[in-house]
């Protein structure tokens, strides 16, 4: 288990260019990071209590607990029924709920501004203390068995799922956050307890505010919110050790679904960590290759060969490390020509790099989603949240702008090599029906050569 630290002190509440951060930030006496983001004219707000803890940190035969603690949170808590949870849901806009990734879980509310007490009450009974019964256990476990079947059923989850546990066999980032049939029906309620009492402890929780509301206005009622919630803490245990970065490993697999009438592909390569400085970068370079339609992959997978409806690249990054992922799908006999395309724009992309032009582009569409997402409540929460677990301050749209204007074309050549500089690092997967004309090692060693 390990012990949460931000990735660096966050209290500092100046711009690097003089002014005042548009995000302001608290650390409480027990150690609970408050961040408020007051917004005008908007008439909502959107809550949330982040607790850095995920499927990555969990032990091997707990897998998926912190999953099921996600489901558990809202079967009743000391104060509420599952039924009184369920009737201030409603209340609130039915917009509560709660989510879990690899790095950390989620509880989450967005509300008109009028019932923020309300969703602030709620969010702090679901994550006071463990009022769930061993019942209650055995009901969630089984709506979580039919959560993974479901999962399964859909070939995309499945074939990303077992993609990752294949490309970092030895990683807990390539542990699956639902857990295994094995260690869901093998969980406890005691050891459950255990795993929240491990990652809901105030030092490793993040309570943020965006939108319609006045800070002060807010920290008193936070305040007095939490007087009614006192309770002490476990010690802590011993921190753990630092965590290696995941190293990739060569992967080539086929599920066979005979049930599909297409076969998906993914392919994915090493990415650099979260805050690593050659992000920006990397993320742009995703962006030239399968990130709109004018990538290089959409014009010349779809728009020049027709061979799928849609094919994109984007990353996926962790604390520890990432990868790039580049995803299609398309009739099964026409794979090995999908394949073939794909390795070709690899190909071109390491032996020529990108044109002045398409980095422009790329730079464009990515200010203009940033501007867009500024516009939601809970799209800024979420862009709280990572920049205080990655960065642990603060990360505002004009420093990420900033940092993706100051690219330049040698940068993105070095981010060529270490996303695509090493095909031997490839991974590839597909499902569907049974492969025509090529075997997946053929198909495998065709895109990386």
């Amino acid at each position: 288990m390990s012990h949460f630290r931000p990735a660096a002190a966050g209290t500092d509440l100046s711009r690097p260019d003089g002014k005042i951060r548009a995000v302001e930030t608290r650390t409480l006496g027990d150690g609970l990071s408050v961040w408020l983001d007051p917004m005008r004219d908007v008439r909502s707000v959107a809550l949330g209590v982040y607790v850095a803890g995920g499927s990555a940190d969990e032990e091997p035969e707990a897998l998926g607990s912190t999953h099921f603690l996600e489901h558990l949170l809202f079967r009743r808590s000391r104060r509420r029924t599952g039924a009184a949870i369920a009737r201030t849901t409603d209340r609130l806009g039915g917009d509560c709920d709660a989510y879990t990734t690899k790095e950390w879980m989620a509880v989450h509310a967005r509300t008109p501004a009028e019932r923020l007490p309300d969703a602030l009450s709620l969010l702090l009974d679901l994550t006071e203390a463990p009022a769930f019964t061993a019942d209650d256990v055995e009901t969630e476990r089984k709506v979580i068995l039919e959560e993974m079947a479901e999962a399964n059923d859909v070939p995309e989850d499945r074939l990303h799922e077992t993609f990752v546990r294949s490309y970092w066999p030895d990683h807990p980032l390539g542990a699956p956050i639902l857990g295994t049939g094995e260690t869901v029906r093998a969980l406890t309620r005691g050891r459950l307890v255990k795993r929240f009492r491990e990652i809901f402890r105030p030092e490793r929780t993040l309570l943020v505010a965006i939108g319609a509301f006045e800070p002060e206005a807010f920290l008193k009622l936070l305040s007095a919110e939490r007087k009614k919630r006192r309770h002490a803490a476990a010690p802590l245990g011993p921190a753990a050790a630092a965590r290696p970065s995941p190293t990739a490993t060569r992967c080539a697999f086929h599920i066979p679904r005979l049930d599909l009438t297409q076969t998906h592909l993914l392919v994915g390569t090493p990415a650099p960590a979260y805050a690593d400085r050659q992000v920006p970068a990397a993320w742009l370079l995703s962006v030239v290759l399968g990130g709109g339609v004018s990538s290089r992959l959409w014009r010349r997978v779809r728009e020049r060969h027709g061979l799928a409806y849609h094919v994109g690249a984007g990353l996926t990054l962790h604390r520890d490390g990432g990868m790039a992922l580049i995803e299609a799908a398309t009739a099964p006999k026409k794979l090995p020509k999908l394949v073939r395309a794909t390795g070709a724009v690899l190909r071109e992309l390491r032996n020529t790099g990108i044109t002045r032009s398409e980095l422009r582009r790329a730079k464009d569409q990515v200010r203009a989603e940033i501007a867009m997402s500024l516009e939601s409540t809970s799209s800024r929460r979420e862009g709280v949240v990572r920049a205080w677990f990655f960065r642990g301050r603060p990360w505002e749209a004009d420093e990420v702008i900033a940092e993706i204007e100051a690219v330049t074309a040698a940068e993105i050549d070095d981010a060529i090599g270490v996303l695509f500089g090493t095909p031997d690092s490839t991974g590839f997967g597909v499902t569907g029906p049974s492969l025509v004309g090529a075997t997946v090692d053929d198909l495998a060693g065709e895109l990386a050569a």
